[in-house]
């Protein structure tokens, strides 16, 4: 079998093609490392992987370079947070998912995995039970999207293909509205034109690989001290490599057309304080490094209005509003569906993927990012 993973080279798409590897080495199967702008990453270069440049945003080239390949994992994707980059983040995310799921069809793909994100799901309280797939999206308060509705999610995927993109203005967290949309699409997908889908939404993911610096960059600044400061919300913490096993488990059992939740355990449901007090504690035991435990929650309304007046002049990527709304929600959820149709159980610490995160980040990537 022929076995193709988009976004090879990214944080997920190496934790998978290294378990891929172990996996099907036996077997005979041929794994086809798709990458767009980085060829290699740390965790997959000894593997002797066929490498192929594939630009999602571009048909032509998906439609060519997938013909032959029988199981496709689509990971490829920004993480984008500030709104003046969210054109960008639209036509990667959500018009080159497209491209992916039209070139699964013409192409009569056996199945395909989309790896998309919790933060499609919604919100959930704090004090209530983590949720499951079936969370309300729309219509709830806190939630930071800008869509009303499924069918206002498809109308403005129609408007984009025509070159409208006016819908864009009213975005506030481009990595939620271009996830979501993606989501919407590989599900329309499924109900009109019988692909053979399924979609994954892992949490968020900590361990090595990160060589785009995403969860890493939190984790490193308080392994330096250079917090003081946290965002009132939280999220599901999920090892990567948890992922990874999650991801096959989902191709080997999971249900077309569904979508399954990979978190790790229900206690890895953390604010982003007491995430950030686990880092602390990871980086003084496994490290000697004096670090501070203690961080202070900035209100959300600050730190909205801190953001807004940091963006004029900080970088993109630093703060912006964006940014400070996806960190000031709670996004807990439970992987009871995957664990009950999937078999899926996460093996990996929450404590150990920080150690294999921060292990990552100073052998690999800290002269690099400096």
């Amino acid at each position: 079998m022929t076995i193709g993973v988009t976004g090879a080279a990214g944080f997920l798409g190496a934790n998978l093609l290294r378990y891929l590897h172990g996996r099907t080495a036996d077997r005979g199967d041929r794994l086809v490392a798709f990458y767009s702008r980085r060829r290699h990453n740390p965790l997959t270069e000894p593997l002797g992987l066929a490498a192929e440049h594939l630009d999602v945003t571009c048909r032509e080239e998906v439609l060519e370079k997938t013909r032959g390949i029988e199981l496709l994992f689509h990971l490829a994707g920004v993480i984008e947070y500030s709104r003046r980059n969210t054109q960008r983040a639209w036509e990667v995310n959500v018009l080159g998912t497209r491209n992916v799921l039209e070139a699964a069809l013409r192409n009569r793909i056996r199945k395909l995995i989309c790896v998309s994100s919790i933060c499609v799901l919604g919100t959930c309280p704090p004090d209530a039970p983590p949720a499951g797939e079936s969370n309300p999206i729309y219509g709830v308060p806190d939630n930071p999207i800008s869509f009303r509705d499924r069918a206002d999610v498809l109308a403005a995927i129609q408007a984009s293909l025509a070159g409208d993109y006016s819908f864009c203005r009213a975005v506030r967290v481009p990595y939620f509205d271009t996830k979501l949309a993606a989501y919407e699409l590989a599900r329309e997908y499924h109900r009109a034109h019988g692909l053979p889908v399924v979609v994954v939404c892992p949490g968020t993911a900590v361990g090595a690989g990160d060589v785009g610096v995403s969860i890493t960059k939190l984790v490193y600044r308080v392994f330096t001290n250079r917090l003081m400061f946290t965002l009132p919300g939280g999220t599901s913490f999920v090892s990567a490599a948890d992922v990874s096993a999650g991801i096959w488990l989902s191709c080997l059992e999971g249900r077309i057309g569904e979508s399954y939740i990979l978190t790790g355990t229900e206690q890895d449901n953390l604010s982003y304080r007491k995430f950030m007090e686990l880092v602390a504690t990871v980086s003084r035991e496994c490290y000697g490094k004096p670090v501070r435990s203690r961080f202070a929650t900035v209100p959300a309304a600050v730190a909205r209005a801190l953001a807004r007046a940091a963006g004029a002049v900080l970088p993109a990527g630093e703060l912006n509003e964006g940014l400070v709304l996806s960190g000031s929600v709670f996004q807990r959820f439970s992987n009871r569906k995957a664990s009950g149709e999937l078999g899926y159980a996460p093996q990996v610490a929450l404590r150990r993927s920080i150690k294999e995160c921060l292990d990552f980040y100073l052998c690999h990537q800290q002269e690099r990012t400096r």
